[in-house]
């Protein structure tokens, strides 16, 4: 592993081994940890070692060819150019001589002449280097580049190689009685242990819960490629806070369907998945209340029970505080994905989102949210947006029932463009395909 790139791989164990050591309530030694995951460092490596060759070679492919300034300079200035100017002002200070003009005034003549042609040689070589330069910074960046491929090779360096050496260590700690921790950290009684297990049954069990993805589902495959490369790249920073995507755009659009199959798509990534519908949107609906979609969360994310009991007379703002400050509390240093379903207030968006784990929050909306500057999390807006013709068509078939006919070209472009390219109409209208032609349809 090169330097640079190992300096990166321990900047993230060392903000996994945090990670763990906020999960443990301080149980765990963070500088006995480190100590041991450093040395194993190489080891965790070779489970990426694919994502990484992949990554080095894209770098190497995007340098070759490439040129610094100064190579640059030597290629294009330093010959030809240069010998023009120095000619020039060794003809404009004889030319001055021969006019009777005094030697100190030719001399400076030629001077400036130099500096002038030197200086428009140098203003050459950087007007072809600029943009050499920006279309190299693009083709790093661009999807698939270099960029991409770094978040990948660290996003699977902590999903193979650090959490499984980290998961290694608990178990191993727990089996052979021996402590990690400091010698005045307090031991976990049976109650805790019979806590920390049901909490990690409700979460793996928490994506079972998840809506079902068994309809059709095309066209989206950039939208999903945006989603996980904000969280991978959310992933690689050193700074802990959640990513949270707004997905945005008309009813039936698919916001909430592209938000489910990213949780299921991104679940290696995650501990844990829950939606909570806000109903904040509709005008026939009474949206959800704060309070309920707190309680709703904790619950389906293994918060212990007898916490989110009330004490008699509590009003509901004190409940609300009381199930904020919990909330936050639970999840810190717990990365889940959270969708908050068809939401409308802010203020309750802001309550909603962890503020001090890598959570993933989907938020789905009818308009473009403005949220808050001082949110401490990555937010980015992402519109969910019409189906173009061919994902149109291939839904539109994929939801049919029967297509054992031929298919009426002409009419399925019909019936498509009264559906708008929505993909709930396009599944209803597809579903009602079989004995129907797509011209009876259309009619």
């Amino acid at each position: 592993m090169r330097d640079s790139h190992r300096a990166e791989a321990e900047g993230l164990l060392v903000r996994a081994v945090e990670e763990e050591v906020r999960r443990s309530g301080g149980r765990v030694d963070g500088g006995v940890l480190l100590s041991r995951a450093r040395g194993a460092l190489d080891a965790m490596a070779q489970t990426a070692a694919e994502e990484y060759a992949t990554y080095t070679g894209a770098l190497d492919a995007a340098q070759a060819g490439q040129l610094t300034f100064g190579q640059r300079f030597a290629r294009e200035g330093a010959g030809t150019p240069l010998l023009v100017a120095a000619v020039a002002a060794l003809a404009a200070g004889v030319s001055d001589l021969s006019f009777g003009t005094s030697a100190g005034t030719a001399l400076g003549t030629g001077v400036v002449v130099a500096v002038a042609g030197a200086a428009a040689t140098v203003l050459k070589v950087t007007a072809s280097h600029v943009p050499a330069a920006s279309r190299r910074a693009g083709e790093l960046s661009r999807p698939g580049g270099a960029e991409q491929l770094r978040l990948q090779w660290l996003t699977a360096l902590e999903v193979r190689g650090i959490r499984p050496f980290l998961d290694q260590q608990r178990v191993l700690a727990a089996s052979t009685g021996t402590r990690t921790a400091s010698k005045s950290a307090p031991q976990l009684r049976g109650t805790d242990k019979s806590a920390a297990a049901r909490r990690r049954n409700v979460l793996q069990q928490s994506f079972t819960q998840l809506p079902e993805t068994a309809a059709p589902f095309v066209g989206r495959r950039a939208e999903l490629g945006r989603i996980a490369q904000w969280v991978h790249a959310a992933r690689a920073s050193t700074d802990t806070r959640p990513t949270v995507v707004v997905l945005h755009g008309v009813p039936g659009s698919g916001r909430t369907s592209l938000a489910v199959r990213a949780a299921h798509d991104l679940r290696d990534q995650f501990r844990g998945a829950c939606v909570v519908d806000l109903r904040g949107a509709a005008p026939e609906d009474t949206p959800l209340s704060t309070r309920d979609a707190l309680l709703h969360l904790l619950n389906r994310l293994g918060a212990p029970r007898e916490q989110l009991l009330f004490r008699e007379r509590s009003s509901p703002e004190q409940q609300v505080k009381r199930l904020s400050e919990l909330y936050h509390q639970y999840l810190t240093g717990l990365p889940v994905t959270i969708v908050l379903d068809d939401t409308g207030d802010i203020e309750q968006i802001r309550t909603l989102i962890p503020e001090r784990s890598d959570s993933l929050v989907l938020v789905t909306a009818r308009e473009p949210l403005e949220l808050p500057g001082d949110l401490p999390a990555w937010v980015h807006l992402l519109p969910v947006e019409a189906l173009d013709e061919a994902a149109a068509e291939q839904l539109l078939r994929e939801a049919a029932e029967d297509l054992s006919g031929p298919y009426d070209a002409e009419s399925g472009d019909a019936v498509r463009e009264l559906c708008g390219g929505l993909p709930l109409a396009l599944r209803a209208a597809g579903s009602a395909l079989g004995p129907r032609t797509p011209r009876t349809l259309a009619a």
